[in-house]
């Protein structure tokens, strides 16, 4: 039988065709063989501010970001949203437990005729001051704590794949105790042909792990597959799935964007499988030219809110 090769493909047979390519039946295996084989000497993770998130769009959508990713935060989320990154800035802030801090900046910038681009962030949480006891219970005086890491990523295109790698030194310390640790990240997505419809693959956290004294903790690999559909162009629905392999849980997220009046939009999200139980995110977003504002809020455990702030500008 003869195909007419110039037919337009429905979506369900155009889902399909994308599904069957050999390297999608690749990454999905690694995606649910790899953890397994792990989860056999797993010991629980460490290094748990690489788990924050670092944009208040992206948390006002559950984190459903792996998919969506296309700004300077994908270095985060998705390393492969590089590729259709634009020249900017982004900074993202929020407050945290015990007067702490967590501070988020990243920028982005296409090479010119080469179809690639870089990009650079730096991540700080500082847990602020805390008090040092002894083992009666007596006051042993303050002692400060902060986690940093700087990251290096690029993203490119290819055979109309968005693909991407990162690489990020880690830094932690607490009381005078300091540990250190390089790590890997990379990614994935496309957008299906015809279709308001984009895949995402995110491997992030590659790395041997940060020591502290003569203890060394996994760092908090996570395998996430996402997708995400634009109903209409302003509407957008996300939904994406989490493996955190040392620490031996699943998490999903889903998440909706809203874009009215032109420059402001809407969100809203669930994640599920968290350790303190599923979890409501909201925020608003507004743009004015090439620049945007994003605030999102989310559960931080039982008995508090996280807040996030994030500004981003083009140039």
């Amino acid at each position: 039988m003869m195909l007419d090769g110039g037919a337009k493909k429905d979506l369900f047979n155009s889902l399909v065709y994308w599904l069957s390519r050999p390297y999608v039946l690749l990454l999905a295996a690694g995606f649910l063989l790899v953890p397994s084989v792990k989860l056999a000497h797993a010991l629980e993770s460490g290094a748990d501010f690489l788990n924050i998130g670092a944009s208040a769009r992206a948390s006002a959508l559950g984190s459903a970001y792996t998919a969506l990713a296309d700004d300077a935060y994908s270095l985060y989320y998705n390393p492969a949203g590089l590729a259709g990154a634009r020249r900017g800035v982004s900074v993202m802030h929020a407050d945290w437990a015990l007067d702490g801090s967590y501070d988020f900046g990243a920028a982005a910038f296409p090479v010119a005729g080469t179809g690639v681009t870089g990009a650079v962030s730096f991540t700080r949480l500082d847990h602020g001051a805390m008090d040092g006891r002894g083992v009666s219970g007596e006051s042993s005086g303050g002692f400060s704590a902060a986690d940093k890491a700087f990251g290096l990523g690029l993203g490119w295109m290819s055979g109309g794949v968005r693909l991407g790698a990162g690489a990020k030194l880690l830094s932690s310390e607490i009381a005078g105790y300091h540990a250190s640790a390089v790590a890997f990240d990379a990614g994935a997505s496309r957008k299906l042909d015809g279709m308001p419809l984009t895949l995402g693959l995110a491997v992030r956290n590659l790395g041997r792990g940060m020591k502290f004294i003569d203890k060394r903790e996994n760092l908090p690999l996570t395998v996430s597959a996402g997708a995400a559909f634009a109903v209409i162009p302003a509407v957008s629905l996300a939904a994406e799935v989490n493996r955190l392999v040392y620490d031996r849980r699943t998490t999903f997220a889903v998440g909706t964007e809203y874009g009215l009046l032109g420059g402001l939009a809407l969100r809203g999200g669930y994640a599920a499988g968290a350790v303190s139980g599923g979890a409501l995110t909201g925020g608003v977003g507004f743009r004015a030219g090439t620049m945007s504002f994003d605030y999102s809020f989310s559960p931080f455990g039982e008995l508090d809110t996280t807040r996030k702030f994030s500004l981003s500008m083009g140039f």
